[in-house]
């Protein structure tokens, strides 16, 4: 293998480009080849004792399509490895390719490859995560870049210092250098993939999302079934902006410093709450009310969100690349 350098350092990051574009492009879908994103992962300063979590794969890439301009979610993920699956995950499609010892990674070069450039031709997407430092990629990654597709190489903090990176690792700088853009993982990420730490990330976790999902969809349908709920025009008392604005403190206090700022530059370019934490907090707030919520306290609701996380800018320490 081909030696390849770290930063001792490493500060807290967000995505060196895309972060804070908005919402550019349509679609998005994740090429992840599993040996090198292990590999990025020991570079780490708290590298995992054990394999990635592959569940926490398509919420990490969620976040760095959303960050890198995507105006939809990650519509899948496809995962390039030679180690057998222990579990099927949603929305993650399993490739399997030879060990890179027995062929030199040619299987998987040509199977990403030809998925990257059918993705372009047939219009599957708008936006493609491109997790892989293997420069034999080029040639596909400009195939598809002329047929429209937007490129952006997933990296680390090392990819900052190009000027090394060119010195020591070429190759790896010259695939870089043919992406339209690249984006790195920050701290919360690494947590999440090594450590199974999602909470950093500013949404769910894949499963606890879906069954919040299926748990909103469930009530949205039970109560078009029964016509119009008893506290359909129910109106907001003290009481409830009391108990509603404890569980929305209650969760704001929650969120990591990344996660905050985040939401925060999410909600300055838009009128209302991101859909994952609108779905969250509708959940939390009738759990804690013991009820569903009338369409003026949804409203009520959502307005205190915003309030809460537009009260003032978050600050977070060396959370921004320079």
């Amino acid at each position: 293998m081909k030696t390849k350098f770290h930063l001792n350092k490493r500060p807290h990051l967000r995505p060196a480009f895309g972060a804070g574009a908005g919402a550019e492009f349509g679609q998005a879908v994740a090429l992840i080849d599993e040996r090198y994103l292990s590999w990025l992962a020991k570079q780490q300063p708290n590298p995992p004792s054990d394999g990635l979590h592959r569940d926490l794969f398509q919420p990490v890439f969620s976040q760095l399509a959303r960050l890198c301009g995507a105006d939809a979610a990650l519509l899948r993920s496809y995962l390039y490895t030679d180690q057998q699956p222990s579990q099927l995950l949603d929305d993650v499609v399993l490739r399997m390719v030879p060990a890179h010892a027995s062929d030199g990674g040619a299987a998987l070069v040509r199977t990403l490859g030809l998925e990257l450039t059918q993705l372009a031709s047939r219009g599957g997407c708008a936006l493609a995560l491109l997790a892989s430092d293997d420069e034999r990629l080029i040639p596909y990654i400009d195939e598809a870049q002329w047929r429209g597709l937007k490129v952006v190489m997933v990296t680390d903090a090392s990819a900052q210092d190009f000027g090394r990176l060119m010195a020591e690792d070429p190759s790896w700088a010259r695939l870089l250098m043919q992406a339209d853009r690249r984006v790195s993982l920050n701290e919360a990420a690494w947590a999440a993939l090594n450590d199974g730490q999602a909470e950093g990330l500013g949404f769910m976790p894949t499963r606890l999302a879906q069954l919040e999902r299926r748990e909103f969809e469930q009530e949205h349908e039970h109560g078009a079934a029964l016509g119009e709920p008893a506290h359909a025009d129910q109106q907001p008392d003290g009481a409830w902006l009391e108990q509603v604005q404890h569980v929305i403190d209650e969760w704001w206090r929650e969120e990591t410093p990344h996660a905050r700022l985040d939401l925060y530059e999410e909600m300055q370019s838009s009128q209302g709450v991101p859909p994952e934490t609108d779905r969250h907090l509708l959940l939390r707030v009738r759990r804690g009310l013991g009820r569903t919520l009338s369409f003026p306290e949804k409203k009520a609701m959502r307005e205190m969100i915003r309030a809460a996380v537009l009260a003032q800018s978050p600050v977070v320490d060396e959370a921004l690349d320079h």
